[in-house]
């Protein structure tokens, strides 16, 4: 996923269109990536961790490649000039942990990933942020071609690499594109199931310091955990009224990514997600 994305963005490159969103388009992912390989390795420690997923947000600071004004539904403009650099800092943490949070089973991070780079595709285009648009589309056919090994039973995985890149990338173009609001819609189940994460163990911990877990298979099938100390989590809650098999839970993932994906459009068209 990362090679095809950054070869594509290189070869806009060689076109001769060496503006400096694509410089923030292609660093951004790339530091994100690079973080997640280093984890993938050598666990990093959690509180650490967050940390370290401030830097992908340094080119956008660096070039200074955002709007400080963005506009709510019901409340319009709003001025966040001292304010929203520090919410681009976090944005990067947030987003790329919660995507992360997601990939837990064969095809997840593909199928929930996939409509929010599509929305975004759209979204961009109408906006017209070109660029944005292109390497939105680049990424979710990256993604596509990914899924095709990565789904049930998977033979390659995403690791912490491949979600911190979506994660990062996803952020890099809600923000150049001022499609904030859009795309935070677009993540809610992400960004629930994180913090549903963080608030059932107690905040920044390991999971693999736990001993109860969220889900039990039983003959093949995921169900919930009966034990109230398991953390919650979206695949916890999915399984909850019956045994879903890794796939089904997947699609079922997918499917409310989607469905969220299409608010985040319509909340565009509201006029919650423009910018001046």
């Amino acid at each position: 996923m990362l090679i095809s994305y950054s070869v594509c963005v290189l070869t806009l490159f060689v076109w001769g269109d060496g503006s400096q969103r694509l410089w923030i388009l292609l660093f951004s992912p790339l530091i994100a990536a690079l973080i997640g390989l280093i984890e993938d390795v050598r666990e990093i420690n959690p509180i650490l961790k967050p940390v370290l997923l401030l830097t992908p947000a340094l080119p956008i600071l660096l070039f200074s490649d955002y709007s400080p004004y963005p506009q709510l539904p019901l409340v319009g403009t709003v001025r966040l000039t001292i304010i929203y650099p520090v919410l681009i800092l976090a944005a990067f943490t947030v987003i790329i942990n919660a995507i992360n949070s997601v990939d837990v089973l064969n095809g997840s991070l593909a199928l929930s990933s996939m409509p929010v780079l599509v929305v975004l595709t759209v979204l961009s285009w109408m906006r017209g942020e070109a660029l944005n648009a292109i390497a939105a589309s680049t990424a979710a056919a990256s993604v596509l071609g990914f899924l095709r090994f990565n789904w049930y039973p998977a033979r390659i995985f995403a690791g912490n690499c491949g979600s911190n890149f979506v994660g990062a990338l996803i952020t890099s173009i809600a923000i150049t594109s001022r499609l904030e609001l859009a795309t935070l819609v677009a993540l809610l189940p992400h960004i629930l199931n994180e913090y549903f994460i963080l608030v059932s163990i107690g905040g920044l911990r390991s999971g693999k310091t736990f001993t109860t877990r969220p889900i039990t298979v039983v003959r093949g099938l995921i169900a919930a955990s009966r034990d109230p100390r398991g953390p919650l989590t979206l695949v916890r809650l999915a399984t909850s009224s019956s045994p879903m098999n890794e796939a089904e839970v997947s699609k079922a993932l997918g499917l409310l990514a989607a469905y969220s994906s299409f608010l985040a459009f319509v909340t565009y068209l509201l006029g919650g997600g423009r910018s001046i």
